[in-house]
């Protein structure tokens, strides 16, 4: 009995804070969260705001709305919200727009200076971003573009944020119980040092545990939990670190698609619509090959291996098939795209997907690189105990000083004028050692190869 009523006191001990943080976590978190939602709409809607301003002009003496009837009702168009607009003048009244759109109360009017207020119109709550501008030629009158929308797609992300933020922490919690659990049955006398140790920790903190002076069971233990945090601190470093590189990079394509989709909805020819629809299509398959080659990059991260999905792969059969498939890229730029292959199979373990991946990259970087009528060949051999795969090419030499950074990722070489996102190499590196292998750049008479070198034995 002694012993059941410890387990239950040492459970609730160690389960309340857990819970309680939990929660407190979850409510900081979704109202953050939610916060920062509100700042992006709010700043989208003034957005609407600014670019209904421009089109703001004077006419005998009046203020017009110089936007023709269609673009009026496509300012309106929303698949969630219902929207409204205004535009008023403070001596001649309404422009155009909503006329019970409710205005702002501020203490003191400021110039293109954003105000952001709630209001209800039409018996729905709605959010306003509204702007005061000067009249042209009188300064005694002053002009108010406003822009509203309704809540829906607020309430709709606040119930996504609501989820995305709860359903992980009660998994991680649920987590931590069943440690928790497996730690105070397995050495109910030695937990106290343990969970002291634990509770002074900050999140951040996934250094291992002392094993010292504890029994050997409960040793056993520590070592598997300080196991679990090496683990997930490097899994904590890789997603960061991927998070931060996509971030990154992601950021100035879509800006450029979305600046780029707003210069084709002002326009009325079709002519300039099809140019604009041709540019939104190439910036997109850009960032298409783009959001790949992270893909790829994030699977050949370190850890992202799962047993099972490795096998022995004849890497002769595996160059030819990648070879074959970019034969009509090659004929594109009329490359002479060619296969030489080992007499014998050159085996190796790993998995074909990402080997596949790997090879891909590097066939794709020579036909990138190398100039119309030029030469790439795949060769597949084997060199003493290691197994060689090589894709030379008779494109132009890479600079000394450029040598050490090509396979950095995002490096690109100065003065390329080919497009890329400068993550081939770095993905053919990190595949190459995710199979134990390394990558090499060899001079050569008739141009460059790059040498994915993968050994027998295992890494030190």
């Amino acid at each position: 009995m002694k012993s059941a009523s410890l387990h239950r006191q040492l459970m609730l001990w160690l389960l309340i804070p857990v819970l309680s943080l939990w929660i407190l976590g979850g409510v900081i978190a979704y109202t953050i969260a939610v916060r920062f939602a509100d700042l992006a709409h709010d700043r989208s809607l003034f957005d609407s705001t600014l670019t209904l301003a421009e089109q703001v002009r004077t006419k005998d003496g009046k203020v017009i709305l110089d936007l023709p009837e269609t673009a009026l009702k496509m300012i309106e168009i929303d698949p969630y919200d219902k929207v409204y607009f205004k535009v008023s003048s403070r001596l001649h009244g309404l422009v155009a727009g909503s006329p019970g759109l409710p205005a702002p109360q501020p203490r003191r009017i400021y110039l293109n200076k954003p105000y952001y207020h709630d209001g209800t119109l039409e018996g729905r709550h709605i959010r306003i971003a509204s702007l005061y501008l000067r009249m042209p030629g009188n300064k005694e009158d002053w002009i108010l573009v406003q822009t509203a929308e309704t809540l829906i797609k607020r309430r709709v992300l606040a119930n996504e944020i609501l989820a995305g933020v709860i359903l992980p922490q009660m998994l991680l919690t649920g987590l931590a119980a069943g440690i928790i659990w497996l730690g105070v049955t397995k050495g109910l006398s030695s937990l106290g040092r343990l969970q002291n140790e634990v509770q002074s920790r900050s999140h951040k903190d996934l250094s291992p545990l002392s094993e010292e002076n504890v029994p050997r069971e409960v040793g056993t233990l520590i070592r598997a939990i300080n196991n679990l945090l090496e683990r997930l601190n490097k899994a904590i470093t890789t997603q960061n670190r991927f998070i931060a590189d996509a971030a990154h990079q992601l950021r100035t394509p879509l800006a450029g698609l979305k600046t780029q989709t707003d210069y084709a909805l002002r326009q009325s020819d079709p002519d300039e619509i099809r140019h604009s629809l041709e540019l939104l299509q190439r910036s997109s398959s850009r960032t298409i090959h783009l959001v790949n080659q992270l893909l790829a990059l994030a699977r050949a991260e370190p850890g992202w291996e799962k047993p099972g999905i490795l096998s022995e792969i004849d890497l002769n059969g595996l160059a030819s098939d990648i070879a074959g498939r970019w034969v009509p890229q090659a004929l594109k730029k009329d490359i002479d795209l060619g296969f030489e292959g080992s007499d014998q199979p050159v085996l190796h373990s790993g998995s074909a997907f990402l080997l596949e991946e790997m090879l891909g990259n590097l066939v794709d970087n020579a036909i990138r690189y190398t100039q119309e009528g030029g030469k790439v060949t795949v060769r597949v051999f084997r060199r003493g105990e290691e197994a060689v795969i090589a894709v030379e090419d008779n494109g132009p030499p890479i600079p000394e000083t450029e040598k050490e950074q090509i396979f950095e990722r995002f490096h690109r070489i100065l003065g390329s004028q080919e497009e890329g996102c400068g993550l081939g190499l770095s993905i053919v590196r990190e595949i190459a050692h995710a199979h134990n292998g390394e990558v090499f750049l060899v001079d050569t008479p008739e141009g460059k190869t790059f040498e994915v070198r993968f050994s027998s034995k295992a890494r030190a």
